[in-house]
């Protein structure tokens, strides 16, 4: 980040959130336009009480219109979304291939950390680090509830956030599922705990199977206990989720193998929030899971892919159609590098 734009960011700490986030509004409104405030809201996981802020705000700056049928950009308005393009790539320290790889994903951001996360461990200490340093960035100064899917690498690299993350935040950790009865160091509990040890934050656990049928689902979200807790996530800050490959994810969840057979048959390559994705990511398959939705993802204002190595790059590639634009991934030279190589 420039020196002279980090100074002004410790006059006015909200500068760079509310650029970044008045950037997004003129982007969505470009690419979609005429489009409604109830559309941008959705598709940026704002309130739309916050979008018709922003919206009014840049209205008033000439550089949007808003009539019955939808907004659209002004001459003053295109010219302006042009010339912040490099200066948000800038203050975000987004190097080339982070905004190519992310232009390619049809997402916000990618953090890409040097190596290969199959074959190096620093590679997870690195991703943590960006992690921390993205937090810090996108989050709030007060209470923030930050939802937590496990994961190998989430686990290996939660160890490294700064306690310097929770200074002047209240920071609460709560697990996005249930356990998988796989290694508890990659549960969602666990990885909870560690990141509340780290940044003197709260946590919250929740001991069910992920899994469940769909009666047992209807009769647990009842209970007062689950039902807070899956209030909470509703209302999370940010939500930071692994990337599975389909045939790991469903052997931990316990598929027999004509199940695992099913999958093959359906050329299931990824697993996230219970769906398993196809190489153009279409859903093929779903469990029915006690914890954060799929459909709830898109109102979230943070989202936070981590997903690392080469083997993984075609579960990140398969995922990625259906993630919401605000996801930042953070990922290694090993996946992104296999991804920007194929068509």
């Amino acid at each position: 980040m420039d020196a002279d734009f980090t100074v002004l960011q410790a006059l006015v700490p909200d500068i760079l959130k509310v650029f970044r986030q008045r950037y997004l509004v003129l982007e969505q409104i470009s690419s979609s336009a005429p489009i409604g405030r109830r559309n941008v809201a959705q598709r940026l996981g704002l309130s739309e009480r916050k979008v018709r802020t922003e919206t009014e705000y840049l209205r008033e700056l000439g550089l949007i219109e808003i009539k019955n049928f939808g907004m659209f950009l002004t001459e003053k308005g295109k010219k302006t979304l042009q010339d912040a393009a490099p200066l948000l790539d800038r203050l975000f320290n987004a190097g080339k291939t982070e905004v190519e790889l992310a232009k390619k994903l049809g997402i916000e951001r990618t953090i890409i950390v040097p190596g290969n996360g199959d074959l190096q461990d620093r590679v997870f200490e690195e991703m943590g680090e960006e992690l921390s340093s993205a937090l810090d960035l996108l989050l709030p100064l007060g209470h923030s509830i930050i939802t937590i899917l496990g994961g190998a690498a989430l686990a290996k690299s939660a160890k490294y956030l700064s306690k310097s993350l929770g200074d002047n935040r209240q920071l609460e950790f709560i697990p996005g599922r249930g356990a998988l009865g796989e290694n508890v160091a990659t549960q969602s509990n666990t990885i909870v705990q560690e990141m509340a040890a780290r940044t003197a934050g709260k946590y919250k656990t929740l001991y069910l199977p992920e899994q469940v049928s769909a009666t047992a689902y209807r009769s647990l979200i009842r209970e007062s206990s689950i039902a807070d807790l899956l209030q909470d996530i509703s209302q999370s800050d940010a939500v930071i989720h692994g990337i599975g490959l389909a045939q790991e994810m469903a052997r931990r969840r316990g598929y027999d193998s004509i199940k695992l057979s099913e999958l093959r048959e359906k050329k299931a390559v990824t697993e996230c929030f219970g769906c398993f994705f196809d190489d153009k990511g279409k859903i093929v398959d779903r469990i029915t899971q006690v914890g954060l939705q799929f459909e709830s993802l898109k109102k979230i204002p943070h989202i936070f892919a981590f997903a690392c190595g080469a083997r993984k790059a075609e579960a990140i590639k398969a995922y990625m159609p259906n993630a919401p634009h605000q996801t930042w991934l953070i990922t290694d030279e090993g996946a992104s590098e296999k991804i920007l190589k194929e068509n």
